[in-house]
């Protein structure tokens, strides 16, 4: 799908049906946002941005010297956001942002929020600053924002399950598994999302730090943009620690919950373990009385069933207390 935002009177808007005509965009197009497009829709951006615009294999490449590069007249820079971050398997969407000829190309295979609630903004209101690196730099700003509250929202739900780990009071034995396996799931996607943050952070900061070093040839980025990615890269740099500390917690919430498990499991089998041995003893006097054999003394007396029924009970009675004695119950 190509979208083509257009400078219309001082204010970037969109330009309706640029999608599905096939002729050349409009020149004074600022952006052109292609999400999963087709061989033709690249075809005409790239005629309008004078250059070849980067594959999905290019985008997909580890190596820093295929996300941040710069040609003559032109730069490329490619960053991981999150995408999916509501759900139960978040992912990170490369997003490469071409710069060139004072416009602007964003190419993306999944539509992230932050792309989602700009292009709408861009859409219905309007966005007062139609220059290709005002826009680079709010859908920058808008992935950031997006990294930090999910971050934000991540702190919260870890909040929750720490209170509920580091209670004093503990939950009954019965309901205890089915509880410890919905935290120890959710610990998993919590530290499984903090990840996906912290590899979107890091990728952003050698993006602003590209930028901030200036590398992308004279004439590419004004000074404004510098002096934005300066202070866009301390806040990712604030964001990313966070992220850290965060992890970090998962890890003692982790820890804590499989502490407590492992001693409700301790506890099962320490008082299965005393019961067996508490009820050994008048098992063996059952054991004994119920033999048959006819020459047994108490088979044929009077007080024999009462005496046995005694020594049973007395037998369970003596081991049980002298384990609540000594603390074992």
């Amino acid at each position: 799908m190509l979208q083509v935002f257009v400078n219309d009177g001082g204010t970037l808007k969109a330009r309706k049906g640029a999608d599905i005509t096939a002729g050349p965009l409009p020149a004074e197009t600022v952006w052109v946002d292609l999400l999963a497009p087709m061989p033709d829709e690249v075809t005409r951006a790239e005629a309008l941005m004078g250059l070849r615009l980067p594959t999905r294999e290019q985008m997909a490449e580890i190596e820093e010297s295929s996300r941040l590069r710069r040609v003559p007249g032109a730069m490329h820079v490619t960053v991981l956001a999150l995408a999916f971050a509501d759900t139960d398997a978040p992912r990170l969407a490369p997003v490469s942002f071409v710069l060139a000829r004072g416009r602007l190309a964003t190419l993306h295979h999944v539509d992230s929020k932050p792309f989602l609630d700009f292009r709408r903004r861009a859409a219905h209101q309007g966005f007062p600053l139609p220059k290709a690196e005002a826009v680079l730099r709010a859908l920058i700003e808008a992935i950031v924002e997006r990294t930090a509250a999910v971050l934000r929202r991540v702190a919260v739900e870890l909040d929750s399950l720490a209170g509920g780990s580091f209670r004093v009071a503990t939950l009954p034995v019965e309901g205890a598994p089915r509880d410890d396996h919905r935290t120890l799931k959710r610990l998993g996607q919590a530290g499984h999302l903090i990840a996906k943050a912290h590899e979107s952070l890091g990728s952003l900061a050698r993006m602003l730090d590209f930028l901030t070093r200036g590398q992308m040839g004279e004439g590419m980025v004004g000074k404004e943009t510098r002096r934005w990615a300066r202070g866009a890269r301390l806040d990712v740099t604030g964001l990313d620690e966070y992220a850290q500390f965060l992890s970090r917690k998962v890890g003692l919430v982790l820890a804590t919950t499989l502490g407590r498990i492992n001693a409700q499991q301790t506890g099962i089998v320490k008082l299965v373990s005393v019961l067996a041995v508490g009820l050994f003893p008048p098992l063996l006097v059952t054991s004994v009385f119920g033999m048959n054999f006819a020459a047994m003394p108490e088979l044929r007396s009077p007080g024999g069933y009462p005496m046995a029924i005694a020594l049973a009970v007395l037998a369970a009675v003596v081991p049980l207390w002298f384990f609540r004695r000594r603390g074992w119950l």
